[in-house]
């Protein structure tokens, strides 16, 4: 055994066996918190892609469904005027809501409070911030979306067609000119509050040619 009272080299060697030891620990540290940062951010986007396409299942069962009482959650805070007894047009225009809030997997996740919820007529995004890192979830949409309500959109085709595009009112313009401007005017981003309800409607917009009326569906999201 060496005697480290009289041996420097003794000494030295068991300062630099305790360095290293020293240094293996903290890299050994930081390899696992490293580790589950990592394992944190490759969950925090995956509750994003969730919540995203959960969304976007949401606005495709409204946009699929045949009757009001396809939708996925049925809105009842709200007068409903459909007659069950009708089975005219009435029926076709599906009414729902989608609420994040209302997710568990929303309620539990670091980002609750810092979430950016935005709507186009193509595509769903979902951003949010987590330790000066930025995620981001974007799901294409299905059906044609419309980010407001059916008082701006019948707005928007009177003011550019002279019609409100309801049954009463069909638009008598060429139907690539109408699916032009509804793909222009579904362009712009709408920030939604993840924390209050999401309106979900099926509307159908009616025009009118040498054949007759047609009709043919989007879905409004808005709040």
């Amino acid at each position: 055994m060496r005697n480290f009272a009289h041996d420097d080299s003794a000494w030295a060697d068991f300062l630099i066996s305790k360095a290293a030891l020293i240094l293996a620990s903290v890299i050994l540290f930081a390899a696992i918190f490293h580790l589950a940062a990592s394992f944190k951010e490759l969950e925090i986007q995956e509750q994003l892609d969730i919540l995203a396409r959960d969304f976007k299942t949401a606005v495709d069962m409204v946009g699929s469904s045949n009757s009001g009482s396809d939708s996925l959650r049925p809105d009842n805070s709200g007068s409903d005027n459909s007659d069950p007894g009708n089975s005219g047009s009435n029926n076709l225009q599906a009414d729902a809501y989608y609420c994040f809030e209302d997710e568990e997997i929303f309620r539990n996740s670091p980002f609750m409070e810092d979430i950016k919820v935005k709507i186009s007529g193509e595509y769903i995004c979902l951003e949010t911030e987590y330790r000066e890192r930025s995620f981001r979830a974007v799901k294409p949409f299905t059906f044609k979306v419309l980010p407001f309500n059916e008082s701006v959109l019948h707005e928007k085709l009177s003011t550019k067609f002279g019609a409100r595009g309801d049954e009463e009112t069909s638009l008598t313009a060429d139907y690539a000119e109408i699916e032009a401007f509804l793909q222009a005017i579904g362009t712009e981003e709408a920030v939604l509050d993840p924390n209050e309800k999401i309106s979900l409607k099926k509307k159908l917009i009616y025009v009118k040619d040498e054949e007759g009326v047609s009709a043919f569906g989007c879905v409004l999201a808005y709040q």
